[in-house]
């Protein structure tokens, strides 16, 4: 039995597939779904002086950790209306930092998930070419089933 879908997402059009497909799966099977996205470190933009100075100004606390959390959630925010359209109940959105592939198959061990739900290719294309995708890489170390969706 299905009780618990983990889907990675990263904005990239293969995620939003992904989001769908598992949705569509929690929604028959009556799962959890988790959506989840990973920020690496080296990632992070670079808030400009000009930014920091208007922060510091206004007393308003920026970091560029802050400023990816923000950004993503607002994709997950849409990746759970995309969900809740499709019939999903219980949805629950995470972002978590560290090195995407070891991130996400971690975080679905600790959560007993059943599924991991993940894009075929992401927004990293040319290191995914370089060095192996983060999909390959999740199917390799992940403990459950995982379903990669192109």
């Amino acid at each position: 039995m299905i009780g618990r879908i983990l889907v990675a997402i990263d904005g990239s059009s293969h995620s939003q597939k992904a989001v769908e497909y598992s949705a569509e799966i929690a929604a028959g099977c009556k799962a959890d779904l988790i959506i989840l996205t990973v920020i690496k470190f080296h990632q992070t933009p670079k808030i400009t002086e000009e930014l920091r100075a208007y922060a510091e100004l206004e007393q308003i606390s920026v970091s560029t950790l802050d400023s990816m959390k923000l950004l993503s959630n607002d994709m997950l925010a849409a990746a759970e209306r995309t969900a809740r359209d499709k019939g999903v109940s219980k949805v629950k959105t995470v972002v978590e930092t560290g090195p995407v592939a070891r991130t996400i198959v971690s975080y679905a061990d600790k959560n007993n998930v059943d599924i991991i739900a993940i894009g075929s290719r992401g927004l990293g294309n040319i290191e995914a070419t370089l060095r192996g995708g983060v999909s390959h890489r999740v199917e390799l170390l992940a403990k459950c089933a995982v379903l990669t969706v192109k």
